[in-house]
C-alpha cells in the first residue's frame, strides 16, 4: 500500500518490514495534514490524500484507519470495541457451551417471568435465545494496562484478532516514549503485520531500527531517512 498526499513531494510506502514515520517541523503544514487524516475517519475520504494498492489501484480506508491523539484514553471501551469482543466470542462459543448457555438463559427466563407476574404492566420478554444475548449480559470489555508501551501492544493484538482497521496512526507519539521503547513497538508491530504509522509535529534527527522517514522542514524541504 502506498500513501500519496498532494501537497508532499514524496510518497510513503507500506511495507510489515518497516513502520512509516513523519515528522512535519511546519506547523501548518502538520496541522493540515493531521486534519486531513481525521477526514478520512470522519468522511471516508479526503481531496488531498489518496492510497493505492501496489498495482496503483486507488485503495479506500473508509472505516479503515484509527488515529491516535489521547494517549490517556486509548478508546478500549469504544462501542466499537465491546461490539467486536461480543462478536468474536460468539464467533469462539462450541455447540456443547451453546446448549450449556441455552439452558441456563432458559432458567433465568422462568425466574424473571414469576416476577414479572406481580407487576399490573403488560410487560414482556424476548425469549429469543443466541450467543449475542450473552455477551450483553456478561457486559464485556478490554481490561487495559497500566503502562503505556503496554496499551499499545494492546491495540495491535485487538487489531490482529479483530482485523478491523488497515492503518493505526499515532500522533505526537515521541513525545510520551523512549527510543527503546519505539523501538520495542516498532518490532511488536512488524512481528505481528500490523501496519502503525506515527506523524509528529518536530523533526528527531535519524532513524531507529524498524523506521522509514519523511521529514519536512519549516521551509517545506524533504528528506527521505
Amino acid at each position: 500500500m502506498n500513501l500519496k498526499v498532494d501537497y508532499f513531494d514524496n510518497k510513503m510506502e507500506f511495507s510489515n518490514d518497516y513502520v512509516n514515520v513523519i515528522e512535519i517541523d511546519n506547523k501548518k503544514y502538520f496541522y493540515r495534514f493531521v486534519t486531513n487524516l481525521f477526514e478520512i475517519v470522519n468522511e471516508g475520504f479526503s481531496e488531498n490524500i489518496n492510497f493505492f494498492d501496489s498495482d496503483g489501484n486507488e485503495k479506500s480506508l473508509n472505516n479503515r484507519i484509527k488515529i491516535f491523539v489521547d494517549y490517556f484514553n486509548l478508546g478500549f471501551d469504544s462501542k466499537k470495541n465491546l461490539t467486536d469482543v461480543s462478536k468474536y466470542v460468539s464467533s469462539i462459543i462450541d455447540e456443547n457451551d451453546k446448549l450449556l448457555l441455552q439452558n441456563e438463559y432458559k432458567k433465568i427466563i422462568k425466574i424473571y417471568k414469576k416476577i414479572l407476574n406481580d407487576i399490573d404492566l403488560p410487560v414482556h420478554i424476548d425469549e429469543e435465545i443466541n450467543t449475542d444475548n450473552f455477551s450483553k449480559l456478561m457486559k464485556l470489555g478490554i481490561d487495559k494496562r497500566s503502562d503505556l508501551l503496554d496499551n499499545l501492544f494492546l491495540l495491535i493484538d485487538i487489531e490482529k484478532v479483530f482485523k478491523s482497521n488497515n492503518l493505526l496512526v499515532f500522533v505526537n507519539l515521541k513525545q510520551y516514549l523512549t527510543r527503546s521503547e519505539l523501538i520495542e513497538l516498532y518490532k511488536y508491530s512488524v512481528y505481528n503485520q500490523i501496519n502503525i504509522m506515527l506523524v509528529d509535529s518536530q523533526n528527531y534527527g535519524g532513524t531507529l531500527n524498524y523506521e522509514k522517514k519523511l521529514i519536512i522542514d519549516e521551509n517545506l524541504d524533504e528528506f527521505v531517512l
